[in-house]
Protein backbone atom coordinates (compact mmCIF):
# COMPACT_ATOMS: atom_id res chain seq x y z
CA UNK A 1 0.00 0.00 0.00
CA UNK A 2 1.30 3.54 -1.02
CA UNK A 3 0.90 6.45 0.83
CA UNK A 4 -1.22 8.92 -1.65
CA UNK A 5 0.20 12.25 -0.01
CA UNK A 6 3.98 10.78 1.34
CA UNK A 7 4.74 7.65 -1.00
CA UNK A 8 5.60 5.77 1.86
CA UNK A 9 5.62 2.14 1.43
CA UNK A 10 3.56 0.20 4.78
CA UNK A 11 4.92 -3.17 5.00
CA UNK A 12 2.93 -5.66 7.35
CA UNK A 13 5.57 -7.76 9.52
CA UNK A 14 6.12 -10.22 12.49
CA UNK A 15 7.09 -9.09 15.63
CA UNK A 16 10.40 -8.43 16.05
CA UNK A 17 13.09 -11.10 18.42
CA UNK A 18 12.87 -10.35 21.97
CA UNK A 19 15.29 -7.73 23.42
CA UNK A 20 15.07 -5.97 26.75
CA UNK A 21 12.56 -3.46 25.50
CA UNK A 22 9.95 -6.02 24.12
CA UNK A 23 8.15 -7.75 26.75
CA UNK A 24 6.54 -10.66 26.83
CA UNK A 25 3.86 -12.09 28.73
CA UNK A 26 5.06 -15.66 28.45
CA UNK A 27 8.40 -14.76 29.63
CA UNK A 28 7.40 -13.24 32.49
CA UNK A 29 5.11 -15.38 34.23
CA UNK A 30 5.23 -19.33 33.62
CA UNK A 31 2.31 -20.98 35.43
CA UNK A 32 1.27 -24.55 34.68
CA UNK A 33 -2.45 -24.80 34.48
CA UNK A 34 -3.55 -27.06 37.41
CA UNK A 35 -6.54 -28.01 39.45
CA UNK A 36 -6.81 -30.53 42.72
CA UNK A 37 -8.67 -33.44 40.89
CA UNK A 38 -5.51 -33.67 38.18
CA UNK A 39 -3.04 -33.53 40.94
CA UNK A 40 -4.59 -35.93 43.16
CA UNK A 41 -4.84 -38.81 40.04
CA UNK A 42 -1.74 -37.89 39.00
CA UNK A 43 -0.30 -38.89 42.66
CA UNK A 44 -2.54 -41.76 43.23
CA UNK A 45 -1.43 -43.02 40.21
CA UNK A 46 2.26 -42.41 41.21
CA UNK A 47 2.31 -43.92 44.32
CA UNK A 48 0.87 -47.36 42.84
CA UNK A 49 3.97 -47.47 40.62
CA UNK A 50 6.67 -49.66 41.09
CA UNK A 51 9.91 -47.39 43.13
CA UNK A 52 13.72 -48.99 42.77
CA UNK A 53 15.48 -49.47 45.88
CA UNK A 54 19.13 -48.75 45.66
CA UNK A 55 21.37 -51.27 45.56
CA UNK A 56 22.97 -50.51 49.10
CA UNK A 57 19.44 -50.66 51.03
CA UNK A 58 19.61 -54.51 49.86
CA UNK A 59 22.41 -55.41 52.58
CA UNK A 60 20.44 -53.97 55.19
CA UNK A 61 17.72 -57.04 54.71
CA UNK A 62 14.42 -57.33 53.10
CA UNK A 63 12.23 -55.71 55.79
CA UNK A 64 14.52 -52.69 55.43
CA UNK A 65 14.13 -52.49 51.99
CA UNK A 66 10.54 -52.89 51.72
CA UNK A 67 10.30 -50.03 54.47
CA UNK A 68 12.45 -47.69 52.33
CA UNK A 69 9.97 -48.78 49.48
CA UNK A 70 7.28 -47.16 50.85
CA UNK A 71 9.81 -44.29 52.13
CA UNK A 72 10.11 -43.72 48.03
CA UNK A 73 6.24 -44.26 47.25
CA UNK A 74 5.37 -40.91 50.20
CA UNK A 75 8.82 -39.17 48.66
CA UNK A 76 7.04 -39.38 44.54
CA UNK A 77 3.93 -37.97 45.99
CA UNK A 78 6.04 -35.23 48.04
CA UNK A 79 8.27 -34.41 44.61
CA UNK A 80 5.25 -33.88 42.75
CA UNK A 81 3.00 -32.02 44.96
CA UNK A 82 6.04 -29.47 45.76
CA UNK A 83 7.21 -29.34 41.88
CA UNK A 84 3.41 -28.84 40.61
CA UNK A 85 2.66 -26.08 43.92
CA UNK A 86 6.11 -24.38 43.08
CA UNK A 87 5.51 -22.95 39.58
CA UNK A 88 3.06 -20.55 41.04
CA UNK A 89 5.07 -20.05 44.42
CA UNK A 90 7.87 -19.01 42.40
CA UNK A 91 5.80 -16.51 40.03
CA UNK A 92 5.73 -12.86 40.39
CA UNK A 93 3.33 -10.99 41.94
CA UNK A 94 1.20 -8.78 40.37
CA UNK A 95 2.60 -5.40 41.32
CA UNK A 96 5.82 -6.68 39.96
CA UNK A 97 4.81 -7.07 36.61
CA UNK A 98 4.03 -4.21 34.09
CA UNK A 99 1.34 -2.71 34.48
CA UNK A 100 -0.98 -3.62 31.63
CA UNK A 101 0.13 -7.47 32.12
CA UNK A 102 -0.72 -7.26 35.89
CA UNK A 103 -3.86 -6.24 35.02
CA UNK A 104 -4.81 -8.46 32.31
CA UNK A 105 -4.11 -11.10 34.84
CA UNK A 106 -6.38 -9.70 37.45
CA UNK A 107 -8.84 -9.99 35.40
CA UNK A 108 -8.09 -13.65 34.00
CA UNK A 109 -7.72 -14.63 37.71
CA UNK A 110 -11.24 -13.00 39.33
CA UNK A 111 -8.32 -10.32 41.40
CA UNK A 112 -6.98 -13.99 42.99
CA UNK A 113 -3.62 -14.00 41.50
CA UNK A 114 -1.88 -12.80 44.52
CA UNK A 115 -3.97 -15.25 46.92
CA UNK A 116 -3.28 -18.14 44.78
CA UNK A 117 0.48 -17.24 45.16
CA UNK A 118 0.35 -16.78 48.78
CA UNK A 119 -1.56 -20.17 48.92
CA UNK A 120 1.03 -22.15 47.26
CA UNK A 121 4.15 -20.34 49.10
CA UNK A 122 1.81 -22.01 52.77
CA UNK A 123 0.92 -25.25 51.64
CA UNK A 124 4.52 -25.96 49.96
CA UNK A 125 6.14 -24.57 53.02
CA UNK A 126 3.27 -26.65 55.67
CA UNK A 127 4.16 -29.77 53.40
CA UNK A 128 7.71 -29.76 53.41
CA UNK A 129 7.68 -29.80 57.14
CA UNK A 130 5.72 -32.54 57.05
CA UNK A 131 7.85 -34.68 54.18
CA UNK A 132 11.09 -34.11 57.19
CA UNK A 133 8.23 -35.62 59.71
CA UNK A 134 7.25 -38.82 58.00
CA UNK A 135 10.09 -39.92 56.14
CA UNK A 136 11.71 -39.87 59.27
CA UNK A 137 8.66 -42.37 60.95
CA UNK A 138 8.15 -44.48 57.89
CA UNK A 139 12.32 -44.92 58.28
CA UNK A 140 12.21 -45.38 61.98
CA UNK A 141 9.07 -47.40 61.61
CA UNK A 142 9.19 -51.01 63.76
CA UNK A 143 7.33 -52.71 60.97
CA UNK A 144 6.65 -52.92 56.95
CA UNK A 145 3.27 -52.69 57.95
CA UNK A 146 3.79 -49.66 60.36
CA UNK A 147 5.79 -47.88 57.31
CA UNK A 148 2.99 -48.80 54.95
CA UNK A 149 0.24 -47.00 57.30
CA UNK A 150 2.80 -43.87 57.82
CA UNK A 151 3.54 -43.85 53.69
CA UNK A 152 -0.05 -44.03 52.97
CA UNK A 153 -1.17 -41.44 55.69
CA UNK A 154 1.41 -38.87 54.76
CA UNK A 155 -0.14 -39.05 50.85
CA UNK A 156 -3.36 -38.55 52.16
CA UNK A 157 -2.50 -35.76 54.02
CA UNK A 158 -0.63 -33.63 51.81
CA UNK A 159 -3.63 -33.99 49.49
CA UNK A 160 -5.77 -32.69 52.18
CA UNK A 161 -3.49 -29.79 53.16
CA UNK A 162 -4.00 -28.89 48.86
CA UNK A 163 -7.40 -29.44 49.10
CA UNK A 164 -7.73 -26.99 52.01
CA UNK A 165 -5.09 -24.42 51.25
CA UNK A 166 -5.07 -23.88 48.31
CA UNK A 167 -8.44 -23.28 47.48
CA UNK A 168 -7.95 -21.31 44.02
CA UNK A 169 -6.00 -23.64 42.21
CA UNK A 170 -8.59 -23.62 39.83
CA UNK A 171 -7.85 -20.53 38.16
CA UNK A 172 -4.58 -21.45 36.89
CA UNK A 173 -6.24 -22.80 33.83
CA UNK A 174 -7.41 -19.22 33.11
CA UNK A 175 -3.80 -17.47 33.73
CA UNK A 176 -2.37 -20.07 31.51
CA UNK A 177 -4.99 -19.47 28.69
CA UNK A 178 -4.38 -15.42 29.08
CA UNK A 179 -0.61 -15.92 29.91
CA UNK A 180 -0.46 -17.38 26.03
CA UNK A 181 -2.91 -15.32 24.26
CA UNK A 182 -1.78 -11.87 25.44
CA UNK A 183 0.56 -10.10 22.83
CA UNK A 184 4.51 -9.21 23.39
CA UNK A 185 4.70 -5.21 23.78
CA UNK A 186 7.35 -3.39 22.35
CA UNK A 187 8.44 -0.16 24.79
CA UNK A 188 10.61 1.01 22.04
CA UNK A 189 8.08 1.08 19.51
CA UNK A 190 5.31 3.89 19.23
CA UNK A 191 1.67 2.06 19.46
CA UNK A 192 -1.20 2.77 17.94
CA UNK A 193 -4.56 1.38 20.20
CA UNK A 194 -7.67 0.85 18.24
CA UNK A 195 -11.03 1.71 20.37
CA UNK A 196 -14.48 1.87 20.20
CA UNK A 197 -17.49 0.47 20.60
CA UNK A 198 -18.66 -2.82 18.93
CA UNK A 199 -19.20 -2.88 15.21
CA UNK A 200 -17.62 0.33 14.26
CA UNK A 201 -14.86 -1.31 11.90
CA UNK A 202 -11.97 -1.40 14.45
CA UNK A 203 -10.94 -5.36 13.52
CA UNK A 204 -11.37 -4.08 9.88
CA UNK A 205 -8.98 -1.56 10.13
CA UNK A 206 -6.35 -3.35 12.19
CA UNK A 207 -6.46 -6.25 9.81
CA UNK A 208 -5.96 -3.69 6.80
CA UNK A 209 -2.99 -1.73 8.12
CA UNK A 210 -0.93 -4.63 9.99
CA UNK A 211 0.16 -8.17 10.30
CA UNK A 212 -2.69 -9.25 12.34
CA UNK A 213 -6.07 -11.11 11.13
CA UNK A 214 -8.71 -10.60 13.80
CA UNK A 215 -12.21 -12.50 13.39
CA UNK A 216 -14.12 -10.41 11.61
CA UNK A 217 -18.31 -10.62 12.37
CA UNK A 218 -21.53 -8.93 12.26
CA UNK A 219 -21.62 -9.92 15.56
CA UNK A 220 -21.06 -8.26 18.92
CA UNK A 221 -17.56 -9.12 20.82
CA UNK A 222 -16.28 -11.18 18.25
CA UNK A 223 -12.81 -9.80 19.89
CA UNK A 224 -12.61 -11.28 23.29
CA UNK A 225 -9.26 -10.41 23.51
CA UNK A 226 -6.27 -7.35 23.13
CA UNK A 227 -4.61 -8.60 19.56
CA UNK A 228 -1.20 -6.68 18.19
CA UNK A 229 -0.31 -6.45 15.01
CA UNK A 230 2.81 -4.71 13.35
CA UNK A 231 3.55 -2.44 10.42
CA UNK A 232 6.41 -0.83 8.87
CA UNK A 233 6.17 2.68 8.01
CA UNK A 234 9.78 3.77 6.53
CA UNK A 235 12.12 2.76 9.07
CA UNK A 236 9.50 2.81 11.90
CA UNK A 237 8.01 0.01 13.43
CA UNK A 238 4.34 0.99 14.07
CA UNK A 239 2.13 -1.65 16.48
CA UNK A 240 -1.04 -1.43 15.90
CA UNK A 241 -3.70 -2.84 18.96
CA UNK A 242 -7.22 -4.33 18.04
CA UNK A 243 -9.11 -3.91 21.43
CA UNK A 244 -12.52 -5.12 22.46
CA UNK A 245 -15.45 -3.19 22.20
CA UNK A 246 -16.43 -1.35 25.09
CA UNK A 247 -20.18 -0.72 25.68
CA UNK A 248 -21.80 2.88 27.46
CA UNK A 249 -21.75 1.39 31.67
CA UNK A 250 -19.06 1.67 34.70
CA UNK A 251 -16.12 -0.19 34.95
CA UNK A 252 -17.53 -2.04 37.76
CA UNK A 253 -20.67 -3.57 35.44
CA UNK A 254 -18.19 -4.44 32.66
CA UNK A 255 -17.08 -7.62 31.67
CA UNK A 256 -13.57 -9.55 31.60
CA UNK A 257 -14.02 -8.68 27.65
CA UNK A 258 -14.40 -4.52 27.97
CA UNK A 259 -11.64 -4.56 30.97
CA UNK A 260 -9.22 -5.92 28.88
CA UNK A 261 -9.60 -2.96 26.47
CA UNK A 262 -9.48 -0.69 29.57
CA UNK A 263 -6.44 -2.37 30.78
CA UNK A 264 -4.87 -1.24 27.73
CA UNK A 265 -6.35 2.24 27.33
CA UNK A 266 -4.92 2.80 31.12
CA UNK A 267 -1.80 1.69 30.97
CA UNK A 268 0.52 1.77 27.76
CA UNK A 269 2.25 4.49 26.32
CA UNK A 270 -0.06 5.34 22.95
CA UNK A 271 -2.22 6.85 20.92
CA UNK A 272 -5.81 6.12 20.61
CA UNK A 273 -7.64 6.07 17.63
CA UNK A 274 -11.02 5.90 18.78
CA UNK A 275 -13.47 4.76 15.89
CA UNK A 276 -17.43 5.79 15.29
CA UNK A 277 -19.51 4.56 13.24
CA UNK A 278 -21.37 7.97 11.50
CA UNK A 279 -23.86 5.79 9.74
CA UNK A 280 -27.58 5.69 10.37
CA UNK A 281 -27.83 2.40 10.81
CA UNK A 282 -25.09 1.95 13.05
CA UNK A 283 -25.32 -0.86 15.55
CA UNK A 284 -24.98 1.45 18.47
CA UNK A 285 -26.67 4.96 17.53
CA UNK A 286 -24.21 8.04 17.52
CA UNK A 287 -25.11 9.29 20.74
CA UNK A 288 -24.05 6.08 22.49
CA UNK A 289 -20.89 6.42 21.03
CA UNK A 290 -20.27 9.58 21.69
CA UNK A 291 -20.95 8.43 25.77
CA UNK A 292 -18.74 5.96 25.30
CA UNK A 293 -15.96 8.29 23.72
CA UNK A 294 -16.68 10.35 27.02
CA UNK A 295 -15.64 7.63 29.08
CA UNK A 296 -12.47 6.91 27.48
CA UNK A 297 -11.68 10.57 27.52
CA UNK A 298 -12.11 10.18 31.38
CA UNK A 299 -9.39 6.93 31.12
CA UNK A 300 -7.00 8.70 28.84
CA UNK A 301 -7.35 11.98 28.46
CA UNK A 302 -7.96 14.32 25.64
CA UNK A 303 -4.55 14.70 24.52
CA UNK A 304 -4.14 10.83 23.62
CA UNK A 305 -7.40 10.60 21.11
CA UNK A 306 -7.63 10.70 17.70
CA UNK A 307 -11.73 10.67 16.74
CA UNK A 308 -11.73 8.75 13.30
CA UNK A 309 -14.93 8.25 11.82
CA UNK A 310 -15.17 5.29 10.23
CA UNK A 311 -17.47 4.09 6.96
CA UNK A 312 -17.54 7.13 5.51
CA UNK A 313 -18.09 5.48 1.92
CA UNK A 314 -21.47 4.65 3.55
CA UNK A 315 -22.66 7.84 4.48
CA UNK A 316 -24.01 10.51 2.46
CA UNK A 317 -22.94 14.26 3.39
CA UNK A 318 -25.45 15.39 4.77
CA UNK A 319 -25.35 12.71 7.56
CA UNK A 320 -21.78 13.06 8.19
CA UNK A 321 -22.16 17.16 8.65
CA UNK A 322 -24.95 16.19 11.17
CA UNK A 323 -22.52 13.76 12.81
CA UNK A 324 -19.65 16.07 12.97
CA UNK A 325 -22.06 19.15 14.24
CA UNK A 326 -22.93 17.07 17.05
CA UNK A 327 -19.79 15.69 17.96
CA UNK A 328 -18.56 19.57 18.25
CA UNK A 329 -21.95 20.40 20.63
CA UNK A 330 -19.91 18.69 23.17
CA UNK A 331 -17.32 19.70 23.16
CA UNK A 332 -15.27 16.89 20.36
CA UNK A 333 -13.55 17.02 17.28
CA UNK A 334 -13.61 14.56 14.13
CA UNK A 335 -10.04 13.99 13.21
CA UNK A 336 -10.01 12.23 10.34
CA UNK A 337 -12.87 10.52 8.47
CA UNK A 338 -11.81 7.01 6.65
CA UNK A 339 -13.06 4.01 5.57
CA UNK A 340 -11.36 0.95 6.48
CA UNK A 341 -13.10 -1.35 4.03
CA UNK A 342 -12.30 0.23 0.98
CA UNK A 343 -8.64 1.64 2.22
CA UNK A 344 -9.47 5.68 1.98
CA UNK A 345 -7.88 7.96 4.63
CA UNK A 346 -5.65 5.33 5.76
CA UNK A 347 -2.33 6.36 4.86
CA UNK A 348 -3.20 9.98 6.34
CA UNK A 349 -4.85 8.26 9.56
CA UNK A 350 -1.55 6.54 9.87
CA UNK A 351 0.67 9.90 9.76
CA UNK A 352 -1.44 11.98 11.75
CA UNK A 353 -1.18 9.43 14.49
CA UNK A 354 2.39 8.82 14.14
CA UNK A 355 2.48 13.05 14.60
CA UNK A 356 0.05 13.09 17.76
CA UNK A 357 2.36 10.10 19.08
CA UNK A 358 5.48 12.25 18.77
CA UNK A 359 3.62 15.29 20.32
CA UNK A 360 2.90 13.40 22.80
CA UNK A 361 6.31 11.52 24.21
CA UNK A 362 9.10 13.90 22.50
CA UNK A 363 9.90 10.85 19.63
CA UNK A 364 10.61 12.09 16.18
CA UNK A 365 8.93 9.07 13.94
CA UNK A 366 7.09 11.33 11.62
CA UNK A 367 10.18 13.25 10.67
CA UNK A 368 11.77 10.39 9.29
CA UNK A 369 9.27 9.69 6.96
Amino acid sequence: MMSESRGVELRMTEPRPLNNQYYCLEDLLKINPLDYQSLRYRVLQAYVEKVKVPESIYSKGSEEVRKFRYMLKAEKTFQIVSTSLSSIARAPRKESLPAFYGEIIDIASKGLYNTVIDEAVKAIKIISRLWREYRNKILDSSSVSEAKTYSREFVGRVLSIVKRNVKHLYITKDIAKIVKETPCIDTSSPLFIIAGMPQVGKSTLVSKISSAKPKISPYPFTTKNVILGHLDLGSTRIQIMDTPGILDRPLSEMNDIERRAIAALRTLQSVVLYLIDPSIDAYYSIDQQIDVLRTVLTIVGKEKILVVFNKIDKVDGKRLDYCRKLLNSYGYNVDLEISALQGIGIDKLIIEALKRYDLLYKTSYSYSQ
